[in-house]
């Protein structure tokens, strides 16, 4: 018997931007098997497959002329892709998109949050819009929806009615693929001079900063470091500038992996007061680099972590100092033996296990 041709995975980053989910397209192509090659359509733009990956890469398109240019040219990269020839393939969207409208196979979705919907607050009209259409393509063309929490599973079935029969849960990985470097300078000065930081991530309105901000004034002996991700909104600016507690807030600028994980690891404690999440990847991270963590009530970041994290009463900077005098006095949750989640290799093998099983039992679209 002849031996079986390899599946060939296409996957659709048309409706990946900067941030998290890049993230995610970066560590599932590094670890994804080698017997499973992959065809990337609609790349972010200066991103490049890991240099340790397993599997061959083809690099089909990347985003280009904006939104609408985008989506044009990734609808006809996955029907070019999906077309004749194509038997054995499957199709993956990183990200409710339009594009898929272009596949010919059937098509498997990744839905990490419900934000639009649920955290609107100052999204112009025209993202949702966008939005609106591309999650409702998603629904009405995905074979499968697959949910990176329970809550965002939850939030599909109670806004779109999407049974729990299409949608499975995947929770992505938390492990660094890099050792953790230096420092970067600002952050070396305040440790060289005694100083003690707190680490806020802070590149979308909902991260709620401005509620550590707020506890700041509390917090004499910490400076705060809120990780911009190169993508500063800039009301958490204004906060800071408004605030007594001005001069012991740093905002830092995109960071690399190594100085990512420096920064995180030598905090005394990360913050994740965020208004809203679909997941919390930052969180999980942090808790397994061993910083202590405190979260928001949000649901999906006590989900995201374990339990592990100390949780605010609600959202609220007396919540946060108060959460805070918690780490500092050692009655942290007890760990558990998957502190700060999975392995990024576990979440691949877990990812590729339920396309296996979407194509071994499909279920129609709706």
């Amino acid at each position: 018997m002849p031996p079986a041709e390899p599946v060939r995975t296409v996957v659709d980053c048309s409706g990946v931007g900067a941030g998290g989910i890049t993230r995610v397209l970066t560590e599932l192509v590094r670890y994804w098997p080698a017997g499973d090659p992959l065809r990337i359509v609609a790349a972010p733009g200066g991103w490049t497959p890991p240099d340790d990956r397993r599997a061959e890469v083809t690099v089909v398109s990347t985003q280009d002329g904006g939104r609408v240019g985008t989506i044009a040219s990734a609808t006809e990269a996955l029907r070019r892709a999906t077309g004749r020839g194509a038997e054995g393939s499957r199709v993956l969207s990183l990200s409710p998109s339009l594009a898929i409208r272009g596949s010919r196979l059937p098509v498997t979705t990744m839905v990490h949050d419900l934000a639009f919907k649920l955290w609107p607050h100052d999204l112009p009209a025209a993202v949702k819009q966008y939005r609106r259409l591309s999650y409702g393509t998603a629904i009405g063309r995905s074979e499968q929806l697959i949910c990176v929490s329970h809550r965002t599973r939850h939030d599909l079935l109670g806004i779109y009615h999407v049974p729990y029969e299409r949608t499975a849960v995947w929770h992505p990985g938390s492990d660094l693929s890099v050792e953790a470097g230096a420092l970067p300078a600002a952050l070396s000065t305040i440790r060289y001079q005694g100083g003690r930081y707190l680490v806020v991530a802070g590149h979308a309105p909902h991260k709620g900063v401005e509620l550590a901000i707020e506890a700041l004034t509390e917090l004499s002996s910490y400076h705060l470091v809120v990780l911009t991700g190169g993508q500063p909104a800039e009301e958490f600016r204004q906060v800071a500038a408004a605030s007594p507690a001005a001069q012991r807030v740093v905002f830092l600028d995109r960071l690399g992996d190594a100085e990512y994980a420096a920064t995180v690891a030598g905090a005394a404690a990360f913050l994740m007061p965020s208004h809203f999440e679909g997941y919390g990847l930052p969180a999980a991270e942090a808790l397994r680099l061993g910083t202590p963590t405190v979260i928001s009530p949000d649901p999906a970041l006590l989900e995201a972590t374990g339990g592990a994290a100390v949780r605010m009463t609600s959202w609220t900077g007396d919540a946060m100092v108060r959460a805070l005098r918690e780490v500092e006095s050692g009655r942290l949750p007890a760990a558990t033996a998957e502190l700060g989640g999975r392995s990024w290799q576990e979440a691949t093998g877990h990812l590729v296990a339920l396309l296996d099983a979407a194509a071994a039992h499909p279920a129609p679209a709706q």
